[in-house]
C-alpha cells in the first residue's frame, strides 16, 4: 500500500512540474475562426473548442484581424478567446435545501454586466483573449444534475462558463419549464 501511495505521489508531483500547457481555442460564434499559436494556424469550427499543447514560456496568438497578442504562459491551462466574446462564469449550488441559505450568505455578491443586464451574485464575466481555466466546466460542457459528495460537505459549488448563446438557450429552457 505504501508503495502505490508513493507511486501516486510522484506522478502528481510530475505532472505539477510539466513544462506543457494546454490551450482551449473556443469559438462560441456560428462560423469557422483561425487562430495563430506561434506559427501554428489552427482553424476552429463554429461553436467548437480545439485544443493546442505547447511548452510553457513565452508564445505569441495571431487573431483572425492580425493583432498579436505576446504572452508568458506560466499555468497549465488556459482558455483562448480569439472572438473576443463575452462570457459568464456561475457557481451552481448542489446540496441540501437548508445549507442554501448558509451559501448565500457566503457567496461571492459581484455586481457584472452581461448580454446588456445587470447580474448580481456568484458571477464573474469573462472577455479576455487569454484566460486561465478557473471553472469546472467550459462552454458547451453540461454540469451534472447531480454530484457525489465527500463524506461531512453539506454542499459543493462548481464553476460553469456560459457563453453568451449557451446562456440564452439555458434561460430560455428554464423559462419554458415553468
Amino acid at each position: 500500500m505504501k508503495r502505490v501511495f508513493t507511486v501516486i505521489c510522484i506522478a502528481l508531483v510530475l505532472i505539477s512540474c510539466s513544462n506543457n500547457v494546454d490551450l482551449a481555442i473556443d469559438n462560441p460564434t456560428s462560423e469557422s475562426v483561425f487562430v495563430k499559436v506561434d506559427s501554428l494556424e489552427v482553424e476552429v469550427p463554429a461553436e467548437q473548442v480545439v485544443w493546442v499543447e505547447m511548452g510553457k514560456g513565452d508564445h505569441s496568438i495571431t487573431l483572425a484581424n492580425d493583432s498579436i497578442v505576446n504572452f508568458n504562459f506560466t499555468q497549465s491551462i488556459y482558455m483562448i478567446n480569439p472572438t473576443l466574446s463575452e462570457y459568464l462564469m456561475y457557481g451552481e449550488y448542489y446540496g441540501n435545501q437548508s445549507w442554501y441559505s448558509i451559501y448565500e450568505k457566503m457567496s461571492p455578491k459581484n455586481k457584472v454586466q452581461f448580454l446588456g443586464y445587470e447580474f448580481e451574485g456568484d458571477y464573474t464575466v469573462v472577455k479576455d483573449v487569454i484566460n486561465p481555466i478557473i471553472w469546472d466546466y467550459g462552454p458547451r460542457e453540461e454540469l451534472p444534475e447531480m454530484i457525489e459528495m465527500e463524506e461531512g460537505d453539506n454542499y459543493e459549488i462548481l464553476q460553469k462558463l456560459y457563453s453568451a448563446n449557451e446562456f440564452i438557450q439555458m434561460v430560455q429552457r428554464e423559462s419554458q419549464a415553468k
